[in-house]
This record gives structure tokens, C-alpha cells and sequence, in this order.
């Protein structure tokens, strides 16, 4: 799969700050939501663990978690947690907001869609 960006509406839930808007790399080899450090001292996101993370290449880190990250993106919200990277500029969109909000990736034409089957609310598939 392709890996291209788009932007988000980003806010912390808990202080309903003024949003922020972030361009974040659409990665469906990704798992969570990853946030640079610049956007977490500006939005003040509650903290709420540490956890180890590993890279492509192999390395591994420490990271802080945080809570309470408002996510809007083709006209879908959601609340979810986020690692918060301290090197980076952008942010990285993983497979589970993409679930969650019930968002298909294009790679031919580089853009989240809605899923097609649910237009007006995210669908969740359940036994």
C-alpha cells in the first residue's frame, strides 16, 4: 500500500482549545495515531503512560502516550490516544483511526474516502 499525506483537524477534548490543523502520513503499516512533540506542547494533552515503540529500522524508544486527541478528517470524528514523537513535523495516521472511523485509503489517487457502504456513520464490523 501506498503512503500519502493528508490534513486533520486536530483538538485536545479536554481543554477544547482552538484546533489545530496537521498533515499526517496516511500509513495503513502503521498501527496508532502519532503526534510531534511541537503539537503536544502547544495542545497540552493529558499523559497517561509511557510505552515502547519500535522503528522501521529496527531501534527502539520510549515514548509518552498522551489521551483525549480529537480527530477530524473527511467530516469524521473521533477521540483517541496518541504517542507523541518529539522529532517529528508531521503526524503519522495509523490503521486504527482509520478503522475506527471507517476510512478507505486510495493509493492511485492519494486520498481517504469514506467507506462507500455507511456514507453517513462509520461502520464497525461485528460477529
Amino acid at each position: 500500500m501506498g503512503v500519502f499525506y493528508e490534513t486533520v483537524s486536530l483538538q485536545n477534548v479536554l481543554t477544547q482549545d482552538e484546533a489545530v490543523e496537521l498533515q499526517v502520513k496516511v500509513d495503513t503499516g502503521a498501527t496508532l495515531l502519532v503526534l510531534p512533540g511541537w503539537l503536544q506542547e502547544q495542545l497540552h494533552f493529558p499523559v497517561i503512560r509511557q510505552q515502547a515503540v519500535r522503528y522501521a529500522n529496527e531501534e527502539t524508544a520510549d515514548r509518552t502516550v498522551v489521551y483525549g486527541v480529537r480527530l477530524t478528517v473527511c467530516g469524521r470524528t473521533g477521540v483517541f490516544e496518541a504517542i507523541i514523537e518529539p522529532a517529528k513535523r508531521y503526524g503519522l495516521l495509523g490503521a486504527i483511526v482509520m478503522e475506527t472511523l471507517d476510512l478507505i485509503p486510495e493509493p492511485r489517487s492519494q486520498r481517504l474516502y469514506v467507506n462507500p457502504r455507511s456514507p453517513e456513520l462509520p461502520m464497525a464490523e461485528m460477529e
